[in-house]
């Protein structure tokens, strides 16, 4: 009975926005372009951004996982059917059909539900058909480096293409049907940016179990987010350089533009990410797998040359032909 209440619980928070639920979402959170790697992610026939992501390099896209997959009532992964989804250019218009490339290839982190509820791990690659516009690695966060930046209670940004108004009309409460018929509630035209804190220490609430259970996520102690932002980029200015530290966002007990939760932080609301230095090994996947795509074709065209052994001449002829022992290549 407990394991199955929990199941509920992992399904709802999974369910009522693309992210599990982030607290005090982003409303009106202002359109901010100065992060040229955050681009909008398409499922589907949708005209308009499903989620959002990473651009990592020319073809490679970090995300959310929990975009492609969901949980049964076991506990299983389950893969959500979305046909073709494709990836716009970096600050794109959501509207802006034009330079969309399909994804080929998904690679999955140890997405996984934990006993204590909730969802742990949450990151995927994709690798994208063709370049979408030329783009050198991002630089990513190191475990030296998040341990400073945490200490610190650094600030950091979370871009995304996700709703920013209110789906609740007055009097309504949470969570709260989207109104497909009212433009405020559809993802953004242009990437938004909230700012956010990093937090030294886990939720005061948590027991023992779930602390042990995540101890290896990272925390966030004002998480904001709404309905699209999934997978969206957390990067913070580090030495003068951006980095990139998850994808956003996992929580707890969050508004989320009145998608779920209450408006207003509860005493157990926070938010957390799986930080890209667990995931270095599916990277390096994804950039074998572009590799691969990139190599040059071998020439499969039959040539002829003429080899010479004293007086004698023969001409062989094959796909890079070589002449036998004893012979000599004519120049």
């Amino acid at each position: 009975m407990v394991r199955k209440k929990i199941l509920k619980a992992v399904l709802l928070s999974i369910l009522l926005i693309p992210s599990i639920t982030p607290a005090n979402a982003g409303l009106d959170a202002p359109v901010n372009l100065d992060n040229p790697r955050v681009v909008p992610i398409y499922g589907g026939s949708f005209d308009t951004a499903s989620w959002s992501g990473y651009l990592y390099s020319s073809r490679i896209v970090f995300s959310a996982a929990h975009s492609h997959y969901n949980f049964d009532s076991n506990g299983n992964l389950t893969y959500k059917e979305l046909g073709i989804f494709t990836v716009g250019r970096p600050n794109s218009s959501a509207k802006d059909s034009s330079g969309r490339v399909k994804v080929v290839k998904l690679f999955l982190a140890d997405f996984k539900t934990i006993p204590s509820g909730g969802v742990i791990n949450d990151f995927v690659i994709y690798v994208l058909e063709r370049d979408l516009v030329p783009m050198v690695p991002g630089k990513l966060i190191t475990p030296e480096i998040n341990q400073e930046l945490v200490e610190a209670k650094a600030e950091v940004e979370f871009h995304g293409y996700g709703e920013y108004r209110d789906r609740c009309a007055p009097g309504q409460s949470p969570p709260c049907k989207k109104d497909w018929q009212n433009p405020n509630q559809r993802t953004s035209e242009f990437p938004r940016m909230s700012v956010m804190k990093l937090s030294p220490v886990l939720s005061s609430w948590m027991d023992s179990q779930k602390m042990s259970e995540m101890a290896n996520e990272r925390f966030i102690s004002n998480p904001k987010g709404c309905p699209g932002d999934s997978g969206g980029p957390i990067t913070t200015i580090y030495k003068g350089e951006r980095i990139y530290l998850g994808m956003g966002l996992d929580g707890n007990e969050g508004y989320a533009c009145g998608a779920g939760g209450s408006l207003g932080n509860k005493p157990n609301s926070y938010g957390h990410f799986s930080p890209v230095y667990k995931h270095l090994d599916l990277i390096k996947e994804a950039e074998a797998f572009v590799a691969q795509q990139t190599a040059p074709v071998a020439s499969t065209k039959k040539t002829t040359i003429t080899c010479i052994k004293g007086k004698v001449t023969k001409k062989f002829t094959a796909i890079n032909p070589k002449c036998p022992t004893g012979y000599k290549k004519k120049k």
